[in-house]
């Protein structure tokens, strides 16, 4: 996905980033889960929002929990595990496999995105799913067959 995201914040003109993933969950995960689905998976994109804006008032305990409080993040549920692989923007590892009930995870009811942001989260994953039909291996199903 590196090269994916260096074109993403090339294309937003993104500004500093903490990691190469940063402001990408949300396409990174969805492409994931499709990822995950077509190779016999059930997976499915969650996601959770604390708050709509950096002052707005507290939805609640949502998204994943950093050490700085609760940020809007976006994951992968697989089985029994949440796989995340841009947690890394928040301090931990490149690539998180974790249990289904990690208390740094909490999804929300809904998808607080509004609709044309939904759709361009869509787009993104059709734009860049040629090109993973084009590989031979499957980098993220190994991960997943090497956990308990």
């Amino acid at each position: 996905m590196e090269p994916i995201w260096l074109e993403w914040h090339s294309a937003r003109n993104g500004g500093a980033r903490v990691t190469s993933s940063q402001w990408t969950c949300g396409r990174t995960s969805l492409f994931l889960a499709r990822v995950l689905t077509v190779e016999g998976f059930d997976a499915s994109w969650q996601s959770g929002t604390p708050r709509l804006s950096p002052k707005g008032p507290e939805l609640g305990d949502f998204g994943f929990l950093s050490d700085t409080g609760w940020q809007s993040h976006a994951w992968v549920e697989c089985g029994n595990l949440i796989v995340d692989i841009t947690a890394d923007q928040f301090g931990t590892p490149p690539v998180v496999v974790t249990g289904r009930h990690d208390r740094r995870y909490r999804k929300g009811d809904r998808d607080t995105a509004l609709p044309e942001f939904v759709l361009a989260r869509q787009r993104a994953v059709d734009e860049i799913w040629p090109r993973w039909l084009g590989m031979t291996a499957s980098p993220a199903i190994w991960i997943l067959d090497t956990v308990d």
